[in-house]
Formats: structure tokens, C-alpha cells, sequence
């Protein structure tokens, strides 16, 4: 995409201006040394700052490079508000060695921690009955962000504000939903301002009622900070499914399978199998005779028309597989009265993980070895970059090339001379498919820099 400037901010052609002008209004030319031009000198650094920060001013006014409080701004226009950070959320269990006959008051705010660092507190109060011996309690971090999910259940168990005869307490699920929003770029590099200018480009489809495509992408991404991508699929599509035969059938439950478009692996239709579709239910027929009559499950292709039903798969940052909570966050978001048309059938599912594994070897020189090794296997290097690249969308191919190209000209820095990639292999995708990495294999070695 083209850049885009409103004042000339090129400091040659500034510096030109400047001196060019100093000399007509002295009458003569300005040579080296010469005090009026070490002034003009001194003058093209100051009126390069004014006119870049000028520039910089006008082109906020634009989505494309708005970030902050202007992008905030350009939001409103269209209601669409910058996402705010998350606390992640547990469950606390209060334990009693043994039980006692009067009830124990556990007032909302309690406070829970794992290492005197990081605090949970309870959302409600909540009472243990007397002659039990526990009660539970859902709790969140006081502290917002993505970096509190993930605490093991039994981790949280320090009872910080001490409450009469409660003897122990500990988490009892895996703290989850921290989330760390859409920040502002000083706070996280920029890549909440990314999220959140995309919703907003897409935000003005979201006041169409006739269920467009962008309409359902930006109430998905609208749902959670932490959806990278989202597929939307209504029209024919073609899904493979894993069955398991029973009794000399299988069956495949839903609406709008075309039977005559079943595909089994390594078998003929008519010979091997027959199909049949009654009921919205799909039966697959196998041949008593046929090459399947000895498996328990068959890998099965068939087309689907979605004409009336929208399927919605969403991935997160970091290619990772949204859980249960997202999920039902993006179809409460799709599925209010104000956004689904009334004929739409709105479905929410994780995507498909297809596994790719990284094998290659690289080749550097004996001056560039650390340097090369850092920026192709280190923290945020070309692998790393490539994972994540490979890992953000859906639909996308798994592409060998992209990791060469990755490795030979890492971002800020030295590069291999050459690679090798054993794996992964070029695949096509289709879009309910996400690529993640398996396993990494990488080796190096040092050539002669010629």
C-alpha cells in the first residue's frame, strides 16, 4: 500500500530549501564554515521535526494510520469501542478439616494467592452450611491480563484475608479467560491498536441486517481480543469426518448432505459402499464383500449446502484452538436478536488442526554463526516468526517457501546463506483447517564465506 504524506518531510530536499533560501535572502552563496550556514544547518534539523510531527498529525485522521486515543476517536464514529482487558478466573473450594454446627460467612472480595504476588478474589459471598465441609466459589485475578490463565488447580492456596475455622483452600480448575484486550501501543507494542483498527474497518457492515460475511467476522472478533481470525461459511461446503461402522453401517446426523457427493478412501461406491439420505440422516451402506467389510471406522468426504445455516470458526493469537469459553462467547455475540437475521442458522466451532513438523538444516558463516543461530532460533526469531505466521489463518497452506524466506532474511538482522527443508511440505488448506506446529528437528552448519 502506498505511503501517504501531506508535508514534504525528505530531509535532503528540506535541507536543499532551507540553505537555497538562506542564500537569496543574503544575496550570496553560503559556503562550508561560513556561520550563516552553520545556522542553516542547525535550522534543517529543527524544521524537519516540526513538519514529520505535523505530518504524523495529519495522517491520524486517517484509520490506516491512526493508533491510541485518535483511533479510539475514528471508533466512536461507528460505536465500536476498543476492547478492554480481562481477569483471569478460578474456582476456590474453602476446606474445613471437619464440620462444625454453625454456617461460615466467605464475603465476596476474599483473598487468595500463590505466591504473595499475584492475588484472586472471590465475585460473591458465599456461605459453608453448617456440617459440611467445603464450599466453592468463582474468583478472578485482580489484576487484568492474558499472563494470569494457565495457575494448575491445587497452585492457588494461600489464604490471605483469614477467615474464623476455614483450615485450607485451593483452586479447583485451571485458571482461564484472562485476557489482555486491545492496549494501547505503548503498553504492548502495538498489535492491540492492529486488532482493534481491523474491527473498526469492518464495523460498518455490522449495521446491515441481511447477515453479511464482514457483518459476522466483526461481531466474532468483537467477542474476545484474543480471536486472530475467523472463517465464515455459508454456502456448499465440503467436510471430512471420521465414522465409526456399527453393525455394517455408518451414519452422519444434519441437514443438507448431498449423498451423491460421498467420498470413502481407498473405495469404490456402488462395489464397496452405497448411501442413502432420509430423515436428515445419512447411511452409509457397507458391502458385506467389499475392500471396507473389515474396518471399525472410514474416513468420509461429503458435500454440504449451508443455505440458511452460518458456520463460524474462529482461531486465536498464537495459533492456538479456541476452548469451550470463546466459543460460547463468539455465539452469544452472533446470535443476538440485533445480529443474526432471523433465517440464519448460526453454528460456532473450533477449527480443524492439521500438524505440520519443522525439520531443516541451515547454513551460516563462522563470522555470522551467533548472530544467526539468535535470529533464526532464538525468542521471537525466524522460527517463531514463521509458527506464528503459519499458525494466524485460517485456510492458509502449509508453505515451505515462507519458512525459507523467514530464515534467509530475518527481520533486523543476519540471515542463513542457505537452507535446507526436509519438512514441512507444500498442502493446501481449506478454511475450516489451521496449521500447527508439531515437532521442530534443526541443525546448522559453517561454509566458507566467499
Amino acid at each position: 500500500m502506498e505511503e501517504i504524506s501531506f508535508i514534504e518531510t525528505d530531509s535532503e530536499k528540506i535541507y536543499h530549501t532551507v540553505i537555497t533560501t538562506l542564500e537569496k535572502t543574503v544575496g550570496e552563496p553560503l559556503y562550508p564554515g561560513d556561520e550563516r550556514r552553520i545556522f542553516g544547518d542547525a535550522l534543517v534539523a529543527v524544521v524537519l521535526a516540526v513538519y514529520s510531527r505535523a505530518n504524523d498529525a495529519c495522517k491520524q485522521k486517517m484509520l490506516r494510520y491512526a493508533r491510541g486515543k485518535v483511533l479510539d476517536a475514528l471508533g466512536e464514529r461507528y460505536e465500536c469501542y476498543r476492547i478492554p482487558a480481562s481477569s483471569a478466573k478460578t474456582t476456590l473450594r474453602f476446606i474445613l478439616n471437619s464440620a462444625i454446627t454453625t454456617n461460615i460467612i466467605i464475603p465476596e472480595g476474599t483473598r487468595v494467592t500463590p505466591d504473595n504476588e499475584v492475588y484472586f478474589k472471590t465475585m460473591e459471598t458465599v456461605v459453608l452450611q453448617a456440617g459440611s465441609v467445603y464450599v466453592d466459589s468463582l474468583a478472578e485475578c485482580t489484576i487484568t491480563g492474558e499472563a494470569y490463565n494457565g495457575y494448575l488447580a491445587g497452585s492457588i492456596n494461600r489464604l490471605v484475608d483469614l477467615i474464623p475455622y476455614i483450615d485450607s483452600v485451593k483452586n479447583i480448575t485451571t485458571t482461564y479467560d484472562g485476557n489482555d484486550g486491545e492496549p494501547y501501543p505503548e503498553e504492548d507494542g502495538g498489535t492491540g491498536d492492529e486488532h482493534y483498527r481491523e474491527r473498526i474497518r469492518l464495523a460498518p457492515t455490522s449495521l446491515s441486517v441481511a447477515g453479511p460475511r464482514d457483518a459476522y467476522e466483526y461481531h466474532a472478533k468483537s467477542a474476545d481480543a484474543s480471536i486472530a481470525d475467523v472463517a465464515i461459511i455459508s454456502d456448499v461446503q465440503r467436510i471430512s469426518k471420521t465414522l465409526n461402522i456399527l453393525g455394517g453401517y455408518a451414519y452422519l446426523g444434519g441437514k443438507g448432505y448431498d449423498a451423491e457427493s460421498v467420498n470413502i478412501e481407498d473405495a469404490e461406491y456402488g462395489v464397496d459402499y452405497h448411501v442413502t439420505y432420509e430423515d436428515e440422516i445419512l447411511k452409509i451402506i457397507i458391502s458385506p464383500e467389499g475392500a471396507l467389510q473389515q474396518k471399525t471406522q472410514i474416513d468420509v468426504s461429503v458435500k454440504r449446502d449451508m443455505a440458511g445455516i452460518v458456520l463460524i470458526v474462529p482461531i486465536l493469537y498464537g495459533g492456538k484452538i479456541p476452548g469451550d469459553d470463546i466459543i460460547q462467547k463468539v455465539h452469544e455475540a452472533c446470535n443476538a436478536e440485533d445480529v443474526r437475521p432471523m433465517t440464519d442458522l448460526v453454528i460456532v466451532q473450533p477449527p480443524t488442526a492439521v500438524l505440520y513438523d519443522i525439520n531443516i538444516k541451515y547454513y551460516t558463516t563462522a563470522a555470522e554463526e551467533s548472530e544467526c543461530i539468535e535470529m533464526i532460533e532464538g525468542k521471537n526469531g525466524a522460527l517463531d516468526q514463521y509458527k506464528e505466521w503459519q499458525g494466524t489463518k485460517m485456510g492458509r497452506a502449509i508453505n515451505p517457501d515462507k519458512l525459507r524466506s523467514f530464515c534467509l532474511s530475518p527481520k533486523n538482522g543476519i540471515g542463513c546463506t542457505r537452507i535446507e527443508v526436509i519438512s514441512p511440505t507444500y498442502r493446501e488448506l481449506i478454511n475450516t483447517q489451521i496449521a500447527l506446529f508439531n515437532t521442530l528437528t534443526v541443525s546448522h552448519a559453517i561454509e566458507r564465506d566467499w
